[in-house]
């Protein structure tokens, strides 16, 4: 590992050494707002994230970041759920629903299909397709 630099901390702009990807400060401060979190759902195991924020005032954000780091295991609390990244289902791992997953997967591989045929660099249509595509897909989402 390098020497550590100085840097703005991400959350509050203090400028810190780095030694983590956030100043000590608010390291402290999340992990107050961890045992909060996880004190508070040993106590209450059947409440849903929002329940959480809102009786802890650990933003959902946070819960969420704590979930993805494996801090806190959904798979002992039925309830909490959070939203997916692209079309807003409930889920309980990952960033993304299977649907979702299946989607992208399913136009990455038409992608790579069109370059194994030959049809060229088309890296700006790639981005274009995609985004099109995605923005497509949660238009239909949100109305159905």
């Amino acid at each position: 590992m390098g020497t550590p630099q100085l840097t703005n901390c991400p959350k509050c702009g203090k400028l810190f050494l780095r030694i983590r990807n956030i100043c000590d400060g608010c390291y402290q401060k999340q992990e107050e707002d961890f045992l909060k979190a996880a004190g508070y759902l040993r106590e209450h195991s059947g409440i849903t994230i929002q329940e959480l924020s809102d009786q802890t005032g650990v933003s959902v954000t946070q819960i969420r970041q704590f979930i993805w780091a494996g801090r806190i295991l959904v798979d002992q609390f039925p309830n909490l759920s959070y939203p997916c990244e692209t079309c807003g289902n409930m889920i309980q791992k990952g960033r993304k629903c299977k649907d979702c997953l299946d989607t992208i997967n399913k136009l990455a591989s038409q992608i790579s299909n069109r370059e194994e045929k030959g049809e060229g660099d088309r890296s700006h249509e790639r981005k274009s397709l995609a985004g099109g595509y995605i923005s497509h897909y949660l238009k239909e989402k949100s109305e159905t």
